[in-house]
């Protein structure tokens, strides 16, 4: 059982890819478990399990942000897409706001994708509480935000695409902030880590892509922080096209039909 114990997380390992189909199963099960509850039942089955990335958040802040010899509170801030994406969920989940309705399962393609490129995470072993901890976090944070819609408690609207790109790119462009600040504070003070290297944020990568293979993609076409995310845009121009699939098919169809009856 030791090999177990030691078993790493991996990077396209079949560890990796068995836990993608776990998280996949999981958002599946949870569809057809609640797709003939009631409302108030899938919404506060969907909000406990919402829960645990705010659980998360202040658990990697107690056990990581706040111990002088390895780090400082100023990493662990709430300031990454997916963090957002767990403090909003809950919110999204009691008011159904609309707006959030159609800019989370955006933020939740984010976890998605930090769950399929991992290479940041690939050593942590799978029985440890803290692959655990990333895993369930990223893997609830991919799946609620959609369950949401199809499970009917929100419905994604053409009319919300400017807003929803508007907060986004207002999200990044704080956070980006954020890690300039902090970065030349904890630089001013000389902040080292416990192997005497210079401690530095980067959140939402607005910073440098930090090895995952995506960002990386993005940053070989535009070598610039924060402005190699433009890179991204094709990826949000298919999620909305995606999303509001019906109201953009219904779109094209009303203008074919009205140019056939013109002509």
């Amino acid at each position: 059982m030791d090999w177990l114990l030691e078993l790493k997380w991996g990077s396209f390992t079949p560890t990796h890819f068995i836990s993608l189909g776990v998280a996949v199963l999981f958002a599946i099960g949870l569809h057809f478990a609640l797709r003939k509850r009631s409302e108030k039942v899938k919404t506060w089955v969907m909000f406990a399990l919402s829960l645990y990335g705010i659980f998360a958040l202040v658990y990697e802040f107690i056990v990581w942000g706040v111990t002088p010899e390895t780090a400082t509170g100023l990493q662990y801030l709430p300031l990454h897409m997916c963090a957002y994406n767990a403090l909003l969920t809950p919110v999204l989940i009691l008011t159904k706001n609309k707006v959030l309705g159609n800019m989370l399962p955006l933020f939740a393609t984010g976890a998605a994708i930090a769950l399929v490129f991992n290479s940041i995470q690939a050593d942590y072993p799978i029985l440890s509480f803290t692959f655990f901890s990333y895993f369930f976090t990223h893997a609830t944070g991919a799946c609620l935000p959609f369950l949401m819609i199809s499970l009917g408690m929100v419905k994604p609207d053409t009319k919300y695409i400017l807003p929803t790109a508007a907060t986004t790119l207002g999200i990044y462009t704080l956070s980006h902030f954020a890690n300039l600040i902090i970065n030349n504070y904890l630089a001013s003070v000389n902040f080292l880590d416990w192997q005497g290297e210079l401690i530095q944020v980067n959140y939402m990568f607005s910073v440098h892509p930090q090895g995952n293979p995506l960002l990386s993609l993005f940053w070989s076409i535009i070598p610039f922080p924060y402005f190699y995310m433009l890179c991204a845009l094709p990826i949000i121009v298919i999620y909305f096209l995606l999303l509001n699939c019906k109201q953009v098919v219904a779109w094209i169809k009303e203008k074919i039909n009205s140019r056939k009856n013109a002509a």
